[in-house]
């Protein structure tokens, strides 16, 4: 996101409430890097890919965000119903001196929206992923992989997730990764790291309300 809207977008306040069509819930959730866990994991960090070259290509994030210049807010526009057009590709990372390092982690949604994708991060191999509607609400909210990318491919050793919205509902999605050794999201978590974006007809809708930081592209 560029540096002039993540300036207007700047809010101070003591809690955040996330909009979601019309219905206000807490959102306790870090958009800054996250913590190492007990265990010595590295810390998380998330962050929108901007899919530079694909048909997903996204030019509101930044070009050059990445686990260690991450862009954490995107403003985008419905896919139409029943496709997934407009899928924000939401990548995350532990890093531990300087290095990308291996562990169970989750993607949790919450707000407008869902988690339209949750791939396997190694194929045939030992590796899981488990995509939930841990709500019962319809939409998929929680995306749990045991650990990074292993492919051979682009992408490798970086943790992947799609989000979309093709229910026309306008309002936020805000979306925590975390480190989930014990496979329950996020809340119980201290590493975590959150990206949002905000849901429109056309993409350019931004919700007030919300407790904020300014999305500069690079990290803390």
């Amino acid at each position: 996101m560029r540096l002039t809207k993540q300036i207007a977008l700047a809010t101070a306040a003591a809690g955040m409430l996330a909009l979601t069509g019309g219905t206000a819930v807490q959102a306790n959730v870090s958009f800054g890097d996250g913590d190492r866990d007990s265990r010595g994991s590295g810390r998380a960090s998330s962050y929108i890919n901007p899919d530079i070259g694909a048909p997903t290509a996204n030019p509101d994030v930044n070009r050059r965000s990445s686990c260690f210049s991450p862009d954490r807010f995107d403003r985008q526009a419905f896919s139409p119903a029943g496709t997934v057009t407009n899928n924000v590709h939401n990548d995350a990372c532990f890093l531990k001196g300087g290095l990308k390092v291996d562990g169970p982690a989750s993607f949790e949604s919450r707000g407008v929206g869902f988690i339209s994708a949750c791939p396997d991060p190694d194929g045939a191999g030992a590796k899981v992923a488990v995509l939930s509607d841990r709500n019962g609400d319809g939409r998929d909210d929680l995306c749990f992989q045991s650990g990074y990318q292993e492919k051979g491919t682009a992408g490798d050793e970086e943790f992947h997730a799609r989000l979309n919205n093709n229910t026309g509902t306008a309002g936020t999605q805000i979306v925590t990764w975390c480190s989930d050794g014990d496979r329950d999201g996020c809340s119980d978590e201290r590493n975590k790291s959150s990206i949002r974006i905000d849901w429109s007809a056309d993409g350019t809708a931004t919700y007030s309300g919300l407790l904020t930081r300014i999305f500069s592209g690079f990290s803390r």
